[in-house]
């Protein structure tokens, strides 16, 4: 059981967040939750409120992308003179300095793990953090297209493709490449190229669950990782999106440019032990039998 309710009515007193906040001689250092390993390294969270909840879904204050962490793994409470960590009953628990905890004060030089994640509380100012979430960005985003690159797909992909294999749930790795690009930029020219790949993003972003992983992978290419979906669901979606690529109106400086695109899928489940890179690899032999079969198609071949 949860002793949030508890902490809650030990203390009849309005904490402000304001008061963690630590004056410097020209600004404010307020608290914020830095990611220091796992998925999401890099990324820091202001604890804004009182009460800031922990966890791997979209209802907590501050969602970290961890499969070992429960829905509602923790709480960082805020007092006036201290910021405290409370564990909410998680499967995996909470981790100080490696000790598991129920409840703990964190010291400045304490690490925090959650699961395989660790963190820690630091107090900057909103400049600092400005600058240094832009070197994340941009070491993680493509920056024409403003998805996530390679890299960073890599990362998670190879997250999503363990937690499969332990919990013998499906997946899909899906490729997708532009039809006759080259000819494409070398008609309309190259920024009406880099137009078409923008709005291909945006295409495919909004056919995106939450859980779901898109990257540019290189070039006019692009990866796709779906959880959770079996052959025929697969399948439809994949038609679906080439569908709606096929009738979508790519303009660039009032010129309509056809656009079309060929996507290879592949699917599994955990229960047959295989690796990322053979997942891109047979997803990336269907693409190409889908464009030499005419292109502007599907062709999905299944591993269960």
């Amino acid at each position: 059981m949860s002793t949030t309710k508890n902490t809650q009515a030990h203390f009849n007193e309005t904490v402000l967040v304001d008061d963690q906040k630590k004056q410097t001689n020209d600004s404010f250092l307020e608290p914020y939750l830095v990611i220091l390993s796992g998925l999401d390294q890099g990324k820091q969270h202001r604890l804004r409120k009182q009460f800031n909840t922990l966890g791997r879904t979209n209802n907590t204050d501050i969602k970290i992308t961890d499969t070992k962490i429960s829905r509602n793994h923790g709480i960082l409470i805020l007092y006036p003179d201290k910021i405290v960590l409370e564990d909410q009953s998680s499967t995996n628990g909470c981790f100080v300095d490696e000790i598991r905890v129920e409840q703990q004060s964190i010291e400045p030089t304490a690490r925090i793990r959650l699961g395989n994640t660790v963190m820690k509380i630091e107090y900057k100012n909103a400049k600092e953090v400005k600058a240094e979430l832009n070197l994340h960005q941009a070491a993680n985003t493509d920056a024409l297209t403003n998805i996530s690159n390679r890299r960073a797909f890599m990362i998670r992909a190879q997250e999503e493709v363990s937690f499969c294999i332990r919990n013998k749930t499906e997946l899909a790795v899906v490729m997708c490449d532009v039809d006759h690009f080259k000819q494409t930029n070398d008609t309309f020219g190259h920024p009406a190229g880099d137009n078409v790949l923008k709005d291909l993003a945006n295409i495919l972003l909004s056919e995106m669950r939450q859980e779901d992983l898109l990257a540019r992978f290189g070039g006019e290419e692009f990866i796709m990782l779906l959880r959770n979906t079996d052959f025929n669901s697969i399948k439809l979606w994949a038609e679906r999106v080439r569908q709606k690529v096929e009738q979508f109106s790519f303009v660039f400086e009032n010129i309509t440019i056809p656009t079309t695109l060929s996507i290879g899928v592949i699917t599994v489940k955990g229960e047959k032990t295989i690796s990322l890179e053979m997942l891109i690899k047979k997803a990336d032999e269907n693409l190409y039998q889908a464009k030499n079969k005419g292109r502007n198609r599907v062709e999905i071949t299944s591993e269960l």
